[in-house]
């Protein structure tokens, strides 16, 4: 099984559920470039080289089709892994996914250069730990509805180590502005009602950075289901890991029965 972080995430998004998840498949939680301890950033086109780097990641290390799980950008990147190379993919996991339609106005307005230029002559004063602080909360508000519940800290600090110095945060909206360039490239409403593989939509009802509208646009089908988590925000494996959980394992038992 392959895990595929967000935009500014890291792997330990996922450590709620691996435990669980780890108990039937082999995991492979990646760093994409440029995020977490992957400090290579990834030349244009972006999520065509995330692509290629996932495929010789799995034929170097799978024997077979993996199910691939990715939430937000790790999403779109799981889509086009599958899309590209249905063959390395037995099904897909799409989490709180953007871009099914357009990208969200406010987003090209946080990423642009003068919010850019803005942060930076903002973050020159700023003191390097009390940054960071305030970047793992924008974090925590962002990707949860419920950041203060029990685990917030680990989770906090598992993100925020890794913006340690102003570089790497400021670092993140220039990124960002080329995320969202390759994003919008992608046909992405038509490349889940073309997939080959079983598709899941799972989206957090709360989530303010996508909207759970985009995945309730799509109807149940033979291959492709779609399950909203009630009270959740954007990162529903952090969020609501248990209710992740609950609808992640049923739609892969087909691969559990299959591998046992």
């Amino acid at each position: 099984m392959l895990l595929i972080h967000g935009f500014a995430d890291n792997s330990a998004t996922w450590h709620k559920v691996v435990p669980t998840l780890g108990a039937h498949f082999r995991v492979l939680a990646v760093d994409l470039p440029g995020f977490g301890r992957a400090s290579r950033a990834m030349s244009d086109p972006l999520i065509p080289g995330y692509v290629e780097l996932l495929r010789e990641l799995l034929r170097a290390e799978a024997n077979g089709p993996v199910m691939v799980i990715g939430n937000s950008l790790g999403a779109v990147t799981a889509l086009a892994l599958a899309t590209a190379h249905p063959e390395l993919v037995d099904r897909v996991v799409l989490a709180d996914m953007p871009g099914i339609d357009r990208l969200p106005k406010a987003w090209g307005v946080v990423m642009s250069r003068p919010t850019e230029l803005l942060l930076r002559t903002a973050a020159f004063p700023i003191p390097s730990p009390l940054l960071r602080h305030g970047i793992g909360l924008a974090y925590a508000a962002g990707a949860m509805r419920h950041p203060l519940q029990p685990g917030f800290a680990v989770m906090r600090t598992g993100f925020d180590r890794y913006y340690a110095e102003k570089a790497n945060v400021l670092s993140l909206l220039p990124t960002g502005r080329r995320v969202l360039a390759s994003i919008a490239a992608l046909p992405i409403r038509r490349m889940i009602r073309e997939a080959t593989v079983p598709v899941l939509l799972l989206w957090g009802q709360h989530d303010v950075l996508t909207p759970s509208r985009k995945a309730r646009s799509f109807v149940d089908g033979p291959a492709r289901r779609v399950v909203v988590i009630p009270d959740c925000g954007h990162c529903p494996q952090l969020d609501r890991p248990d209710e992740f959980l609950a609808a992640v394992m049923p739609f892969v038992a087909q691969e559990i029965r299959r591998a046992g």
